[in-house]
Order: C-alpha cells, then structure tokens, then sequence
C-alpha cells in the first residue's frame, strides 16, 4: 500500500462509496464538486493506494436460505497451525469471516446458517477437523449495520 496524503474530497468519495459502492462517477463528482472524470482519477487512485480495496454486494443472507447469524468463538488446540485452521474453516459454507483475536480465545468466526442442524454440523467441524480445544457459540438475535463515515 501506498502512502497517500488524503484531502477532504477524498475523504467524502469514499463515505458515499462506502454508503453505496455503484455510485456513477457523475453522482459522485456532483456530490463532490468534480466532474465525472475527476471523480473517476480520484477514485482510480485510491484504488492504486489500497484505500479503496474493491466493491461488494450486501446480501440480505435470510432471503438465500441462510438467516440463522451467529458467532463462534475457537480457541486452538496447543499444536493447531493457525494458517491451517484459517484455510479449512474458510472453506466451510456457512463461515462468513474470520478473524484471529486477542483475548481468551484465538478466533472470532461468523457464520450464516441455514437452520440449528446446519450451525451444529459446522462447531462440529470446527471441533473435530479444523483443531479446536474450545469453542463458544453465540446466535444473533438482532443485528443493525449502518456504514460508518471515515476522516
């Protein structure tokens, strides 16, 4: 990544993109003050910076059949390379994220799943194939997620 000095316009570029990532660069440069093809040098060089490291689709995961939320928190056994854990829980279907964590446990992974025998079948690969000596399981009851402007 490169070092880049990151001045207001920037900064707002990226919060709408952050809002909405299919902005048109003609959207973008009139909320900014540039035209089109500024907003798009902008965002091509923050882009070339790694500030701006791609563009996802939020998927509403309940509507694909996989609405049960929740949070594994492993804790690996003594002789478990995290490297190797990190590539077979990827794999699983239902993990969403992982993330290795300070704290009483090594990892925070989050899966989608499509029902309780599905979130069973996978803290049961997690437990038994991927080298876990503990893990902890939370469901999501309710989440909100709003973007969060950077400065």
């Amino acid at each position: 990544m490169q070092s880049t000095a990151l001045d207001d316009i920037d900064f707002r570029i990226i919060n709408i993109l952050v809002r909405n990532g299919r902005t048109p660069f003609a959207s973008l440069g009139a909320e900014v003050g540039l035209s089109p093809h500024g907003a798009a040098d902008r965002v091509r060089r923050l882009e070339r910076a790694g500030i701006i490291t791609g563009f996802t689709a939020t998927v509403d995961l309940g509507s694909v059949g996989r609405g049960l939320d929740a949070f594994i928190d492993v804790r690996l056994l003594a002789g478990t390379q995290p490297d190797a854990f990190e590539e077979f829980v990827t794999a699983l279907p239902a993990v969403r994220e992982v993330a290795f964590v300070t704290g009483r446990f090594d990892y925070h992974v989050r899966v989608a799943c499509r029902d309780a025998d599905d979130l069973d079948a996978t803290v049961r690969a997690i437990r038994g194939e991927a080298g876990a000596a503990q893990t902890e399981t939370r469901i999501v009851l309710r989440a909100s997620a709003s973007p969060k402007a950077v400065s």
